[in-house]
């Protein structure tokens, strides 16, 4: 594996950040930008209420006041994988284009929600919807781009996919955010649970998110070639997508408590949250003794925790390796991952593009 090796300040369990730059996003993401957003600008063109100036927002194209913006709206990963997909399978980068607008909607549908439900109020350093313009507007705004992803989807046919292969896209599709709200409930359930297994914490992120990572890979594959879908490949490709799923999701959770260059976080913010992800169920199921009833204690308090308890947190996920423990997860799972991807015969450089994506996961810093 080419990944450099995962480091950590001793003093805070914080990742140096004064002597290394952080990783760039694989250069093939430029490759399909114009087209993703070309396309997912298009589904706006003519619809003129309100709540369609919240979406442009959110996606980055205006400001709150309604002036064009120079925001990126985020990495646009999802669809980029859908088109990675479709050319990995010698496949019609058109046909792939609505379910890659899909995925891209549904995508942000869920980050408008998930901005609500734990109460942020900046992403990509811009105020969240629910921030600006209240609490109904998010659940609204939210639940009308779900349905802005549904009209994308369907476009499938006029882009040439045979009725019977746009229908199981579409159904795919449905079935895999579907999967995504069911994570997040998961998620938001643990938050009452004293104690999360690991296993309970693995099924929780397949879903919430897993499933669309998952679901991107697969589809792209599914619609893109003129003959007919490769089943035996997109299903593979599907495992793959399942793998880069958790991977995406454990370095998110190591972000989350150990932040990054680019996160904007500070360091502790998901333990401040008492968030039960990946490094506060790792503490909290091997800690022992008075530390581990102290860890237990601190994170049945009411709100947000203080400053001295998040240190005390800290302190004990470094006495026990927590964020070794959560890299080396991802990285056990990156290996299995890469031996999938090496066993395929896929398009073009699609192989390494896709090698180069996982290894750039493994050390995202946002």
């Amino acid at each position: 594996m080419n990944s450099p090796p995962f480091e950590t300040n001793s003093s805070s369990g914080q990742s140096p950040t004064s002597e290394k730059i952080p990783p760039s996003l694989p250069a093939f993401f430029s490759r399909y930008q114009s087209r993703i957003d070309q396309a997912l600008r298009a589904e706006l063109v003519g619809l003129e209420p309100d709540i369609y100036d919240i979406h442009r927002y959110y996606m980055g194209w205006q400001e709150i006041d309604g002036s064009d913006s120079n925001s990126s709206g985020g990495k646009r990963m999802r669809p980029t994988l859908a088109l990675l997909a479709a050319d990995a399978v010698g496949g019609d980068l058109n046909r792939a284009t609505p379910i890659a607008v899909a995925l891209e909607y549904v995508h942000n549908f869920s980050l408008i929600h998930d901005d609500l439900e734990d109460m942020d109020r900046v992403r990509h350093h811009r105020p969240t919807v629910w921030a600006v313009w209240g609490e109904p507007a998010a659940i609204v705004s939210g639940n009308a781009m779900l349905k802005i992803a549904d009209a994308a989807a369907w476009k499938l046919r006029a882009a040439g996919v045979d009725d019977a292969v746009a229908l199981e896209a579409e159904a795919v599709l449905t079935s895999h955010y579907l999967k995504m709200m069911e994570g997040q409930y998961l998620d938001i359930s643990f938050e009452s649970e004293e104690s999360v297994s690991v296993e309970q914490y693995l099924d929780m992120i397949e879903r919430k998110t897993g499933a669309l990572i998952e679901a991107s890979i697969y589809l792209g594959s599914l619609v893109a070639s003129y003959s007919g879908p490769d089943r035996d490949k997109a299903m593979a490709l599907k495992a793959v997508g399942y793998d880069l799923g958790r991977i995406f999701q454990i370095r998110d959770d190591v972000l989350g408590v150990w932040g990054g260059v680019e996160t904007g976080k500070p360091v502790g913010a998901d333990i401040k949250r008492k968030k039960k992800a990946l490094p506060a169920v790792h503490a909290l199921s091997a800690s022992t003794g008075a530390t581990g009833e102290r860890l237990k204690q601190i994170f049945r308090t009411e709100g947000e925790l203080e400053q001295k308890d998040v240190h005390i947190v800290l302190e004990e996920m470094e006495n026990l390796g927590t964020q070794d423990y959560c890299q080396s997860m991802a990285e056990d799972r990156w290996l299995d991952c890469q031996r999938m991807i090496e066993s395929l015969e896929l398009s073009g450089t699609t192989a390494d593009e896709f090698t180069e994506l996982g290894e750039f996961l493994l050390i995202r810093e946002s």
